[in-house]
């Protein structure tokens, strides 16, 4: 009987510990339009770094320290181009893992029941038919520190994150895709 009230204890506790996490996730988010970070991100092992504007308008742009790689999503269009080959591609955001984290609505409705506390982090799994989407949160300020997915080639993305700005002042031709091609 002791064992089973020691378990119930710890059950409630820990029910409790994020009942009090998801509210301040939810609060966080809501309270942020857009945000600058800078990243790095590990794509099998190989690493890139650079920064980016999330506007959760669905709107972002990236850029790619070292090869000069572009991301620019004007809401509805993600474009991908490279330097070098100065070559794009387009796809509609919503066919893409970007959808998951550039709508506050869709993030914040799949934040209620679904954060689980791992190491340092605050834990987000999205799961679809098409995508998997891990999203981390900072234990101490609640804001998104990284993800993890699959890439459209199969391949293993990790990107870490470090919030830069929140709330600037931005112009929104800057995800003017028509800028870029």
């Amino acid at each position: 009987m002791r064992t089973i009230f020691l378990i119930l204890i710890i059950f409630f506790i820990l029910a409790q510990k994020h009942a009090y996490t998801e509210p301040k996730i939810i609060k966080k988010i809501s309270e942020i339009e857009n945000f600058t970070f800078d990243f790095e991100q590990l794509i099998n092992d190989k690493k890139e770094t650079g920064n980016c504007i999330i506007s959760f308008n669905n709107k972002m742009i990236c850029k790619y320290d070292e090869t000069g790689k572009l991301i620019v999503s004007n809401g509805k269009t993600l474009l991908i181009k490279n330097k070098s080959s100065n070559f794009v591609n387009t796809y509609k955001t919503e066919n893409t893992y970007f959808k998951y984290f550039l709508n506050k609505e869709f993030l914040i409705t799949k934040i209620e029941g679904n954060i689980i506390e791992k190491d340092q982090n605050f834990l987000l799994p999205i799961n679809d038919k098409s995508n998997q989407l891990n999203i981390f949160f900072d234990k101490n300020n609640y804001l998104i520190k990284g993800w993890e997915t699959i890439d459209l080639y199969g391949n293993k993305v990790k990107s870490n994150i470090v919030v830069k700005n929140i709330n600037q002042k931005l112009s929104d031709n800057i995800f003017n895709l028509n800028l870029y091609n």
